[in-house]
């Protein structure tokens, strides 16, 4: 007959340990299953909302028109032609493809009616070549060459091709590739003047002139109120329409962060509900 064998302190205390947590293990094991069930189908919900829904708003290419006022914005001295392009409807009939556009700085429009839409436009129209010219092509030209405009019959004339003082008429290139797309094949080049359409195109007459200050109190009475020759302002709807946030993508946004706070939520009560029952059979 084997002899007991007796058991020392130790594995005494070790034994009882075990015996007295095991409930407690077996309550965790439980509620431990409970939150992987409970918790699953709600942490499916909120990936499958955040992979199908974007969280931010897809960002708008810039139309022609737009990159071509934006390039002269940013040179600091086309504000006037800038704020015209912005303020003819049918701007798009003049910033097109295949076109070269000569813009006139703002000290060209001192003496320019600026509230005729049919002045600006014809303008403008005098001012844009009728084909594609980075400043590399208008070097290739010699002096005496004409350059056809959009307007039938209306050429620019090729005074200089001085590279540092390359002349078109009676206006000097001041700020050559100001834009270019070679993919439209559209290009802007700054001038310091509008082009002297009159004088270099036989029977064409160019831009209307502001009329002539009136010293006459009476006359100036009688007369129509003056117009202002300040370069025209447009609001900036570029910036505006950036800073509008997308719909669709904070509802998305604001559907996964309460998705997820109900799910922390749960889980939370769960745990501590746990943890009450386990002090409770200490």
């Amino acid at each position: 007959m084997m002899a007991h064998t007796p058991m020392c302190i130790p594995q005494i205390l070790a034994q009882k340990f075990s015996l007295r947590i095991l409930p407690y293990l077996t309550i965790l094991q439980v509620f431990g299953a409970l939150i992987l069930v409970v918790t699953a189908p709600v942490i499916a919900a909120t990936a499958t909302v955040s992979v199908g829904s974007p969280t931010s708003a897809t960002a708008e290419v810039p139309t022609l028109h737009q990159q071509v006022v934006s390039a002269l914005r940013a040179a600091g001295r086309f504000g006037a032609v800038s704020g015209i392009l912005d303020s003819l409807a049918n701007v798009d009939e003049i910033i097109k493809p295949d076109i070269t556009l000569f813009a006139p700085d703002d000290t060209a429009f001192e003496n320019v009616l600026m509230n005729s839409s049919s002045v600006l436009t014809t303008l403008l129209n005098y001012q844009t070549a009728s084909r594609f010219y980075a400043f590399q092509d208008l070097m290739s030209l010699k002096a005496g060459d004409r350059i056809p405009t959009v307007t039938p019959g209306i050429s620019i004339l090729v005074v200089s091709v001085n590279g540092l003082n390359y002349r078109l008429d009676d206006a000097f290139v001041v700020a050559p590739d100001l834009y270019t797309n070679g993919t439209v094949v559209v290009a802007v080049h700054g001038v310091s003047a509008i082009f002297s359409t009159r004088q270099y195109n036989t029977a064409t007459l160019g831009p209307v002139p502001a009329p002539a200050p009136i010293a006459d109190a009476a006359a100036a009475a009688a007369a129509p109120a003056p117009v202002s020759t300040s370069p025209t302002t447009v609001p900036d709807t570029a910036a505006s329409s950036s800073s509008t946030p997308a719909t669709g993508s904070n509802v998305d946004s604001y559907t996964d962060t309460a998705r997820t706070t109900r799910a922390h939520s749960l889980v939370t009560c769960i745990v501590v509900m746990g943890v009450i029952a386990a002090l409770t059979l200490l």
